[in-house]
Formats: structure tokens, sequence, C-alpha cells
């Protein structure tokens, strides 16, 4: 009798990961050797260069890609065999939230109790929609905050480690800017994956921020952190000649 030709391995498992990096997991050797290419439907093939499916030397290093605007969901594509087979494929794709700021870091400049303005152009390169709320809050600090405390606490006389300690973190209090609340005037609102918006943004300095220092803190939309520098100017004084 002549012998059988091998059937296609059973597949338990699937590509899972963001959309322009699914990993191959739960496969086995005897698996991966016979997969021979997958068969993606046209609204998940990547525009970019180069095959969809790069084949590592062990399952652990294929991969797969996805358009990056992919949402996330579980979707079906067909594997090849090596005996001409075809079978379903699970591709699980994960929540990639990615937001490019330009630009990179917000610098505000004015006075204690100014009013201030900037622009941020905001470009969704991930896969769901972020949220742009109407008021953004963060913290601000001294630059000089920590440094300042420090040499405060070499100048001390004392001895004594809980006045030390409780000096310290006075002069770390005092550096502390408070909070910096952003209003959102035109932009708020869900940027959808691929879209790109410029967002107007309006605060006021705190009349507390010291004239001649500047200050930092990190902004957050989304899962995105933006650095933000204020520099608080001092005011104008008469020129007599």
């Amino acid at each position: 009798m002549a012998e059988r030709p091998p059937k296609s391995p059973a597949w338990e498992a699937q590509f899972i990961g963001p959309p322009g990096r699914l990993r191959l997991a739960g496969v086995n050797a005897e698996q991966w050797q016979q997969l021979q290419d997958l068969q993606l439907p046209e609204g998940l093939r990547s525009g970019r260069a180069g095959p969809a499916l790069r084949r590592g030397r062990d399952p652990s290093r294929t991969r797969l890609r996805l358009p990056a605007g992919t949402p996330p969901g579980d979707y079906e594509v067909l594997a090849r065999w090596a005996d001409g087979r075809q079978q379903a494929v699970t591709v699980s794709v994960q929540a990639r939230p990615r937001l490019r700021v330009t630009p990179s870091v917000l610098r505000l400049v004015g006075l204690p109790d100014a009013s201030v303005s900037a622009r941020l152009l905001l470009n969704n390169r991930g896969n769901v929609p972020i949220d742009i709320s109407s008021a953004l809050v963060t913290g601000l600090f001294d630059d000089d905050g920590i440094e300042t405390a420090l040499a405060s606490v070499y100048r001390m006389e004392s001895t004594d480690v809980s006045q030390i300690v409780g000096h310290a973190f006075g002069k770390l209090r005092e550096a502390h800017g408070g909070l910096l609340k952003l209003r959102v005037r035109d932009g708020a609102g869900l940027l959808a994956p691929g879209e790109q918006r410029l967002i107007d943004l309006e605060t006021r300095l705190a009349d507390k921020l010291q004239p001649g220092h500047s200050y930092h803190g990190v902004l957050e939309i989304g899962s995105h952190g933006i650095a933000i520098e204020v520099l608080v100017t001092k005011p104008l004084t008469g020129v007599t000649t």
C-alpha cells in the first residue's frame, strides 16, 4: 500500500500582539516547519514594502505585520501548509495607543498670573481613538528645586536628623509650582487612528511662580507623556537715561 501523505497539523496557536509586530505563539516545531504562507484579506494587507509574514529561524522569531491602524480584535486568515491544504488561523490584534506630538516639548513663557497660549500638532499613529480632553492638568516643579533644597540643608548647623529632614522637605514643597491647568480652546474630542489635528491651548500661570525661575512637568494625553517647560519672566522695569 502506498503511504498516505502526512496530514496538516492541527492549529491550536495564534498570532498575537500590536498590528505592526504580531508574534506567533503556541506552535511546535512540526507545525512551524510545515507552515508555508498566510493569505491575508485585502483589509489586513499592509501598504508597506516587504512581506507581511517574516519567518524566523524558530517559531518565536516569526512575525506578522498588519496595517498600523488595524482595530483591536480577533481576525481569521488562511494558513497554507506544505501539502497544499489550507486552514483558518486566528490573529489577535491588541490595542496600541501611539501619539506623535509636534513640537516634542511644550514651552510656555510668561509673567506670574499672566495668560499664555500655545499650539500642538497631534498625530494618532496607533490603532485606537485617543480622547483629547477639553481640560488638561499637570504639576510643575522648579528646575533648581532639588539642588536648592540640598544646598540649604548643607548650610544648616543643626545635627538633629528630624529637623534636617523636615527642613529639606519644606524646601522641596516650596519648589513645587502647583498645578498647571490648560484649556483646549480648539481641537478637543476623539482623535481617530490616522487622524492629525492642531489643538490650541491656553492657561494662566500661577501667581506663586517665581520670576526668573524655570519649571518642568509632564502633561498626559491618552497614554502619551508630553514634556512641559515653563519659563517665568521678570516684570519690565523703567529705564532711566
